[in-house]
C-alpha cells in the first residue's frame, strides 16, 4: 500500500508509546552483547583451530601462544554469518512484538559488528581485521576495495532497515508522510540504537584498559541512516487491527541474563575450547 497517500487524517501523538520504546532500547541492548558474543567467539574458534590458545573474555579475546593473525578475522566472518542466519528467521514470524523486534536488532548489530571493521579497516591498521589482512599476499589497494564493500554493507542494511521499523506501526496513518515515519523511526530505532549499547556497559566492565567500552556510544550511529532512509519508504503493508505495541519484560530479561552469564563467566576468561577440569583463567 501507498502509505503517502493513506486517507487517515488523524495521528496518534504517542505511537510507539514509550513502553515498546523502552523495550526496543533493550532489545538493542541485547542484539549489541549478542553481537560483541558472536565476534569473539569466532575470534576464538579460529585461534583454537590455528593453535594460537585463545581465552574469551567479557570484552576482549587473548591469545597464549603465536601464530597466524589470520585467525583473526574469525569474528567478522562469524559475525556476518550469524546475522544471514537471524535474518532467515525474521520473516518466518508474522507477529510484530518485543521478541520479533529483539530478533531484528540482533540481526542489525551482528551485520554492524562484521560490516564495520571491513569499512574502517584502511583507517584502523591495528584492529584485528586489518592485522589478518595484512597476513594474505594480495595486490595493493584491495584493501580499499575491501573497505567500499564493507561500507556498502553497512549502509545496506541500515537502508534496509527502514521499512522493517516502520512495520512495527500500529496503524497505517502512524507511518503515513514523512514526518510520521521520521517520528516513528526517531522513536522506535535511532533512540534505542543509541541507548541500547549505553545500557549494554554493564556486561564489559571492568574495562581494563582495552577501550572497548569508550567505542559504545559509535554503535548506534547507523540508525541515522535508517531514519533518513524512512523519508523515502512510502511502501509498508500494516494491518487494520493490529495488537496495541507495549512494554515487554522479554528483552529486559534476555539482556539480565546476558550480563550476569559476561559477569560471572566470561569475566574469568573462558579457555576455548574449555578443559572440563580447568575450564577458566582466573579460577574460583
Amino acid at each position: 500500500m501507498d502509505v503517502e497517500t493513506a486517507t487517515e487524517s488523524s495521528r496518534s501523538g504517542t505511537a510507539p508509546r514509550f513502553g515498546f520504546i523502552a523495550a526496543s532500547a533493550f532489545a538493542s541492548a541485547v542484539g549489541v552483547i549478542v553481537a560483541v558474543l558472536v565476534d569473539h567467539l569466532g575470534v576464538a574458534i579460529a585461534g583454537a583451530l590455528a593453535g594460537r590458545e585463545p581465552a574469551l573474555y567479557h570484552n576482549d579475546v587473548l591469545y597464549s601462544s603465536g601464530g597466524s593473525d589470520l585467525a583473526l578475522g574469525g569474528g567478522m566472518v562469524l559475525s556476518i554469518l550469524t546475522g544471514a542466519f537471524f535474518l532467515t528467521l525474521y520473516p518466518g514470524s508474522k507477529r510484530y512484538d518485543a521478541a520479533r523486534l529483539t530478533t531484528l536488532w540482533i540481526v542489525l548489530h551482528c551485520f554492524r559488528q562484521g560490516f564495520t571493521p571491513l569499512a574502517t579497516m584502511p583507517f584502523s591498521t591495528d584492529s584485528r581485521i586489518a592485522r589478518a589482512f595484512e597476513t594474505l599476499d594480495v595486490p595493493a589497494g584491495l584493501d580499499l576495495v575491501i573497505a567500499a564493500a564493507g561500507a556498502v554493507g553497512l549502509l545496506a542494511i541500515a537502508l534496509a532497515s527502514a521499512p522493517a521499523f516502520l512495520g512495527y506501526a500500529q496503524h497505517r496513518r502512524e507511518i503515513a508522510t514523512p514526518q510520521d515515519r521520521f517520528l516513528f523511526t526517531v522513536k522506535l530505532a535511532l533512540i534505542p540504537g543509541v541507548v541500547g549499547p549505553l545500557l549494554a556497559v554493564p556486561a564489559f566492565l571492568p574495562d581494563a584498559g582495552t577501550g572497548f567500552v569508550q567505542t559504545l556510544p559509535l554503535f548506534g550511529l547507523f540508525t541515522v541512516a535508517t531514519v533518513l532512509a524512512a523519508l523515502g519508504t512510502r511502501t509498508v503493508r500494516i494491518e487494520d487491527y493490529r495488537q496495541a505495541q507495549v512494554w515487554s519484560w522479554l528483552p529486559l530479561a534476555w539482556f539480565l541474563v546476558l550480563v550476569v552469564l559476561f559477569q560471572l563467566i566470561l569475566s574469568r576468561g573462558l579457555y576455548i575450547p574449555p578443559s572440563p577440569a580447568d575450564p577458566f583463567v582466573v579460577p574460583l
